[in-house]
């Protein structure tokens, strides 16, 4: 049951991502009306893929977030803002997110020598420091877009991850003096 409300979270997440992310480097949704060639290959199928990946980043943030909601809710005062929980579940699917992209890529699924090709920017690194830089680049180009779905997300979501990470406590004990 709760890993159903956690996928269905993360669903909800990704979804919100996807459209969000969907307006970053260029509208996706144009380019699918817009179909044929070009330099990053069928852009229908860029669009496509680039929009599945933050859905499926959305999946498995979803319940990894969830999961650890439910390990540390026992352990602080009070539940955390609504805000900030859904902050952090947002920049977890962008960070999923950046990581599928390199996956995609390096796997052929999208041809590489595009424009939006991190492995060809990393490739062509100068010097040695330089491509863990790119590489954190590439994954942390998606924290942007996410953060902004996460913004967007809290006031729809964010009680539903507050009543998540406050559900369940034990009652806090009552503490008695003898000096009083």
């Amino acid at each position: 049951m709760i890993l159903l409300r956690l996928l269905g979270i993360g669903l909800v997440y990704g979804v919100g991502f996807m459209f969000v992310k969907s307006l970053f480097p260029e509208p996706f949704v144009l380019l699918i009306l817009q179909g044929g060639q070009s330099s990053e290959g069928d852009l229908t199928t860029l669009a496509l893929v680039y929009m599945g990946v933050g859905l499926l980043a959305g999946l498995i943030a979803g319940p990894v977030f969830g999961s650890a909601l439910l390990l540390r809710r026992g352990r602080s005062e009070g539940s955390g803002p609504r805000f900030v929980l859904s902050l952090a579940l947002a920049l977890l699917t962008g960070l999923i997110s950046g990581v599928l992209t390199l996956i995609v890529y390096a796997t052929g699924i999208l041809p590489s020598g595009g424009v939006l090709d991190p492995l060809r920017l990393i490739g062509d690194a100068n010097h040695p420091p330089g491509v863990p830089l790119l590489v954190a680049w590439t994954i942390a180009r998606d924290l942007l877009p996410a953060g902004l779905a996460g913004l967007f997300l809290s006031p729809l979501v964010g009680g539903t991850l507050q009543r998540l990470y406050a559900a369940e406590r034990p009652p806090e004990q009552k503490r008695y003096s003898w000096e009083e």
